[in-house]
């Protein structure tokens, strides 16, 4: 065999075995050669020292040299050194299991017409957020699946809400920087076999996490129906999607499994945690907890059915917080750290289908407060406001992602058909339920289309009526959303 054929062979078994560098070598079994027996015709000669079989062809029996051989050893220690080199600069490497994701959000927003002026907002674009995931596995149970799993999330707040002073004919704009915050940061631990599908499921998870109440406060950021969350889910309200540091147990029961599709979806899902109740990234600051809990049905069908994504949901949170001021949540009794009471309880159905679903949430909050920051809080006159809020979304869609033919083709990578979505939102928020003429209505006209399975383009127009500051606003906010 000549120097360059035996070269080839061995570049094209480097090549070869690229994609199982760490792989076990499989040895290799040959095979014998069987041929059929040649019959002799009759009245030919046989020769009795001929061999019972003959080759055809015959190999290539030239000797290569020493030097040849040196050579080809020379050009494998190349390639093994350049192949080394491009492994340990271009691949990380982790102990663990680890998926990296992220979501990114950039915008352009510009108030089309106030009834007050200077304008809130002053058109043009923004970087809203920049979120980075990491999730794993600490330790993997083949035998029961009873894994321990994790969760880190890291989120950059962009300049979306500048804040303006006015002085006269001429305001100046002050922005935050953006600095990265830990949105999520637990442990999960799956306490029952988690192996077989058509089994209920039940976990519990320790540290920074969504609080189980809700559809849409529960949403993370990439999965949030309109660009603005519901009123009674943001800071402005009760601020229920925010995440708080504690414990929670979540479960399913009497699973229906279609293998077809290979879709579980159980009949009742639960949960029930306890957090600090003082919010995402901050310490305790009273003796008290919060409890919260939540439980949903959803219709036991198999995929083709006109059922499927039917849910009906209900949620209940109590705790403790300082006793605050009516009209002025920032002024608190002195003495009274964590020894007021608040309330949320609320309700939800969803239909999640195609082409034509909605969601509808009500939540009601009960909260103690002071009718005076001049006394103590043992002498302080108090009194509960109740408050409330309330959201449907209706949405259309269609397109090739929303077919059944393509929907349960299974993909390899991040492209998804095309799919247009239109909705139309109506928002109400009343913070105090005894007064009137202090709610807050928005309604929002929206398009999402998705170029793949997570990343869209969301156009929203937005009309709100603010009664307690007598503001009324419409804005057109286009967001382009992108996540990996």
């Amino acid at each position: 065999m000549s120097k360059i054929k035996l070269t080839m062979l061995v570049l094209g078994g480097l090549l070869i075995g690229i994609p199982n560098l760490y792989a076990a070598p499989t040895p290799e079994v040959e095979s014998p050669e069987v041929t059929a027996p040649e019959v002799a015709a009759p009245g030919d000669a046989v020769d009795p020292e001929a061999p019972a079989n003959t080759a055809s062809t015959k190999e290539d029996e030239t000797p290569i040299t020493r030097s040849e051989l040196q050579g080809v050893r020379s050009e494998i220690a190349v390639l093994n050194d350049q192949l080394t080199r491009q492994l340990t600069r271009t691949i990380a490497n982790t102990n663990r299991a680890l998926l990296i994701g992220g979501t990114l959000q950039n915008r352009y927003s510009a108030t089309t017409w106030q009834n007050t002026t200077p304008y809130n907002l002053t058109p043009g674009f923004s970087f809203n957020s920049a979120i980075l995931s990491l999730s794993g596995n600490l330790k993997k149970d083949y035998e029961e699946g009873k894994n321990i799993d994790y969760a880190v999330g890291l989120s950059a707040a962009g300049n979306v809400n500048p804040t303006k002073t006015t002085t006269g004919s001429t305001y100046t704009t002050s922005i935050a920087a953006a600095t990265f915050q830990p949105t999520d940061a637990y442990i999960k631990y799956s306490i029952l076999p988690s192996l077989s599908i058509d089994q209920p499921y039940l976990y519990i998870q320790l540290g920074q996490q969504k609080r189980p109440f809700g559809v849409e406060p529960q949403a993370t950021e990439d999965k949030q129906p309109a660009i603005n969350l519901a009123t009674f889910s943001g800071p402005t309200g009760l601020n229920l999607s925010a995440r708080d540091i504690g414990v929670q147990l979540k479960g399913d029961l009497l699973p229906v499994v279609d293998l077809g599709y290979n879709l579980r979806t159980p009949t009742i899902e639960y949960a029930l945690g306890v957090f600090n109740g003082t919010g995402p990234n901050q310490l305790e600051n009273n003796s008290g907890k919060d409890f919260a809990a939540r439980v949903n049905f959803n219709a036991p069908v198999e995929y083709n059915s006109d059922f499927r994504g039917l849910t009906i949901g209900s949620s209940f949170s109590t705790g403790k917080q300082d006793l605050a001021v009516i009209g002025n949540p920032t002024q608190f009794i002195s003495g009274g750290i964590g020894k007021a009471s608040k309330v949320r309880y609320g309700g939800d159905i969803s239909y999640v289908a195609s082409p034509i679903g909605f969601t509808a949430e009500y939540v009601v909050g009960r909260d103690e407060q002071a009718l005076s920051a001049s006394n103590s809080y043992a002498t302080a006159v108090t009194t509960t406001t109740q408050s409330s809020g309330y959201t449907l979304t209706l949405f259309y869609e269609w397109g090739e992602q929303f077919q059944k033919d393509y929907r349960s083709q299974s993909r390899s990578d991040d492209w998804w058909p095309k799919t247009y979505q239109p909705f139309l939102r109506f928002d109400h928020w009343d913070p105090n339920t005894a007064v009137a003429g202090n709610d807050t209505t928005v309604l929002t006209a929206g398009f999402n289309f998705f170029f793949a399975q997570t990343t869209k383009l969301q156009m929203n127009y937005t009309v709100s009526d603010n009664k307690l500051t007598k503001v009324k606003e419409n804005d057109f906010i286009l967001q382009f959303q992108y996540g990996f």
